[in-house]
């Protein structure tokens, strides 16, 4: 997808006095961009949506209306803040056309992005998490709204760790005036999708938003979703789930006693029998609050990469005194972002990877360095993946290139990046970036893992002492 395709000349305006700079992410038809106000030097998030794309693919501007304007009357600590919006349309503008969001930057990433596929989180910090879940679906629910696409991609970190509940684009206004309707739309990602959605006819709104929330809870107690999506046609896991036989199975015989009792409660089938959102606080699983302090957050956080040995690789440490006293200077001194965080918010970023071991911001972490120039880093991976993926799988840039993979009976899809590597790395090296457009975030990093432990790469990819 090309923003601005209809005419690459042209150049971002300035929106709500915030300019443009590099792109962060984006998927199908818009593009995420960091954005800056040189003038109060604050940081925000500005996606950019592509209203000109050719006919019958371009998203419904009405549709985009009406998230805008819900996104932006939802305030709460736990909902990314909607900042502000301008349309540009095409001919009526010096400037790349479409409509531009400017949100909060949530700049401790991905949630998901930070839990090894098949490990999960530990009970602790699930409950940390899913409190505040709970606290932003009872919120949208209090305004009559319902999310209808609750999922990993759409549990955002800010610095401190605080959940971030984004990306209203399939909600619906269900409840107004305390009258309530019955929605029809199927939509969501099918992992998460409640089986109600199947069915033919309206449904309730806010069960559907339990079963996400169920969906979630069980993704971050171990690492992965039960199931492709809820039909018993052609889903076994669903089928053993019905059965009650999932619980027999690895992963799912690790959640035990009063999680497993929630699970099960959030994951009814009838709807009119799931818990309310509204009652989950006082179940006992939930009654007994996380011990977890601010300080204990990114080590609760990062214990499945670390244990893994991921985290070796998507942040390398060293036991070399120098190093770790020019990366400390790095990020309290020139590090553009040291003035964003307070000694908390910092200690965050870096104990996450989101601040690398030079004190570069990446909020990504399914990244990997190579002890290669950028030009054969770029050969040697591209190899590497022609050996692995169909033809069609991999589109080859001059300096990047974007991969398409089967996963899960789906797909997932991204762009490789090579560029030199940071501040204070060792000259010579290429930071390789995997910055995932679509699919499941859980997906890609089993595709990375896959990656930086290929024999081809073997002997290349750095990995830190610990």
């Amino acid at each position: 997808m090309n923003v601005d395709a209809s005419s690459p000349v042209l150049a971002y305006p300035t929106i709500g006095g915030y300019r443009i700079g590099e792109q962060i992410g984006g998927g199908g038809f818009s593009k995420v961009f960091r954005a800056i106000d040189d003038a109060k030097g604050r940081v925000a998030a500005c996606k950019v949506v592509n209203l000109y794309a050719p006919d019958g693919y371009a998203p419904s501007l009405k549709d985009l209306q009406k998230e805008v304007q819900v996104h932006k009357s939802l305030k709460s600590a736990n909902i990314l803040e909607f900042l502000h919006y301008e349309l540009l349309e095409r001919g009526k503008t010096q400037h790349v056309p479409g409509l531009y969001m400017l949100l909060e930057l949530a700049v401790g990433g991905d949630l998901f992005d930070k839990i090894a596929p098949d490990v999960g989180v530990p009970e602790d910090l699930a409950k940390f998490y899913f409190a505040q879940l709970q606290a932003a679906v009872s919120f949208i629910h209090e305004k009559g709204v319902a999310h209808r696409d609750l999922k990993p991609e759409n549990l955002l970190l800010a610095a401190n760790g605080n959940l971030k509940l984004t990306d209203f684009g399939l909600c619906a206004v269900y409840k107004y005036k305390g009258k309530k309707r019955l929605l029809s739309g199927r939509c969501g990602s099918m992992p998460y999708v409640a089986p109600e959605l199947g069915g033919q006819g309206g449904y309730e709104a806010e069960p559907v938003d339990v079963w996400g929330m169920g969906i979630v809870l069980v993704t971050m107690l171990v690492g992965n979703t039960p199931w492709d999506e809820p039909s018993e046609a052609t889903s076994p896991e669903y089928q053993a789930y019905l059965a009650g036989q999932l619980w027999n199975y690895e992963p799912w015989n690790r959640i035990r006693g009063a999680a497993r009792d929630l699970v099960v409660q959030l994951l009814t089938v009838e709807p009119i029998r799931r818990i309310r959102v509204q009652d989950i606080p006082s179940h006992p699983w939930c009654m007994t609050p996380s011990q977890l302090t601010r300080e204990q957050l990114p080590e609760a956080l990062t214990q499945g990469l670390r244990s893994t040995g991921m985290m070796a690789v998507a942040d390398p440490t060293f036991n070399d005194a120098s190093y770790a006293v020019s990366r400390s200077q790095r990020v309290f001194g020139d590090s553009q972002w040291g003035s964003q965080w307070n000694q908390q918010e910092s200690q965050f970023m870096r104990a996450t990877g989101n601040l690398t071991q030079g004190g570069d911001y990446d909020a990504v972490t399914t990244r990997f360095w190579l002890t290669l120039p950028p030009a054969e880093a770029y050969d040697m991976v591209r190899e590497y993946l022609a050996s692995q993926l169909p033809e069609d799988g991999i589109q080859a840039r001059s300096t990047y290139f974007r991969v398409a993979k089967a996963a899960g009976g789906r797909s997932v899809r991204g762009t490789f990046l090579f560029q030199e590597s940071d501040t204070h790395a060792p000259t010579g090296q290429t930071l390789v970036s995997m910055r995932r457009e679509k699919g499941s975030i859980l997906h890609w990093r089993a595709f990375w893992w896959t990656i930086v432990r290929a024999p081809q790469l073997d002997g290349y990819v750095v990995r830190g002492d610990s």
